[in-house]
């Protein structure tokens, strides 16, 4: 059965999730804005508010719609060996490796998803001391 976190973890991580947010955008890494569709592109900070091992603060690097249109193409199309679906990896890997250094840099405590549900992002345990 799904069960949430209580209202204290949730706010919480909420607030975590936005120190998160501001210290990359700090560094000069775009921040996704959901509402706009032309601009969905760069860092986006999850809450997951579940009570299991996928909930967290998670941090996940979208591409540009085109890109990620031409992915999804690709999958939809079971195109596995497309260099579109190499590159949009290589892409993920290299900006989830940077976030994690930014954040390790600025005293976070960052980890691997304990979850498949979460490829080429990672999940931010705890932040600084304020």
């Amino acid at each position: 059965m799904f069960t949430l976190v209580s209202s204290e973890v949730l706010d919480d991580w909420k607030r975590l999730a936005a120190r998160v947010r501001d210290t990359l955008a700090e560094a000069g890494l775009p921040v996704a804005v959901e509402n706009e569709p032309d601009y969905f592109a760069g860092v986006t900070v999850d809450v997951d508010p579940g009570d299991d091992e996928a909930g967290g603060v998670f941090v996940l690097w979208r591409p540009h719609r085109r890109l990620g249109n031409a992915v999804a193409e690709s999958v939809t199309e079971q195109r596995t060996d497309d260099p579109v679906l190499h590159h949009f990896g290589a892409i993920a890997e290299a900006m989830r490796q940077a976030a994690w250094s930014i954040l390790d840099s600025a005293g976070f405590t960052v980890a691997d998803p304990h979850t498949d549900y979460r490829p080429l992002q990672l999940q931010v345990v705890a932040g600084p001391p304020e």
